[in-house]
């Protein structure tokens, strides 16, 4: 037998690759949600009941939940398929699940889910921060003739009553400049310099001067 026959036949014969874990599936609370399963603790927390399905390969979970209006961030380690947290009332939160094995390093992450928890029913609700569509985060996009491109967002509210949003857009995440405000559609067509990195965030603004800030995404133009 030659070299490169038993070359591949000890390749053939070695340990199977080690999956990664697969992103879970979230249940609740649902996405857009006013959290109405929520108990409440006192006038100021209720707790959450945080739940999702099995992925293959995985073993254990993080749950990260992050206050949408302070941008305080809770990690939590569990075996289980479902997490009980108290959580200040009268905010949007976002939330997803990161999927783990002891086999591998690599990790699972879900979708991001955005839900509101209810405080006083008087209350106005905070807009949900923005979801950044195009470009996505990380795109290498390519500018027309005019050296512009169409930057575009989804926009919710309880309320249903988002007033404005102000676009951000700098070469640096530490520093973005406002591009345009009063913004009434959730979209902007602007001039942008070719092969240039640049960031971008959307602030909504509603009725009652509620605001949330989006994530911040970043793009290559060409």
């Amino acid at each position: 037998m030659n070299r490169l026959a038993l070359l591949l036949l000890l390749i053939g014969c070695g340990p199977d690759p080690i999956p990664d874990p697969q992103p879970a599936d979230l249940i609740s609370p649902s996405n857009l949600d006013t959290c109405t399963t929520a108990s409440r603790v006192n006038d100021f927390e209720s707790q959450v009941r945080f739940q999702w399905t099995a992925p293959l390969h995985s073993d254990s979970y993080e749950l990260v939940i992050q206050n949408s209006i302070t941008g305080k961030l809770q990690s939590i380690s569990t075996l289980l398929l479902t997490e009980s947290v108290v959580l200040p009332s009268g905010a949007p939160y976002q939330w997803y699940i990161v999927s783990k094995s002891l086999l591998t390093e690599m990790k699972g992450k879900s979708l991001v889910w955005q839900f509101y928890l209810e405080g006083s029913p008087e209350e106005s609700h905070f807009p949900f921060p923005a979801i950044l569509l195009e470009p996505s985060n990380q795109e290498e996009i390519t500018l027309n003739e005019s050296n512009t491109y169409n930057l575009n967002w989804e926009g919710n509210d309880l309320d249903g009553d988002i007033k404005t949003y102000t676009l951000y857009i700098g070469t640096s995440e530490n520093e973005l400049i406002t591009r345009e405000e009063e913004l009434t559609n959730s979209e902007s067509t602007q001039v942008l310099n070719s092969n240039t990195l640049y960031f971008w965030q959307v602030e909504s603004i509603d009725g009652e001067g509620n605001r949330s800030f989006s994530e911040i995404y970043q793009f290559q133009t060409l």
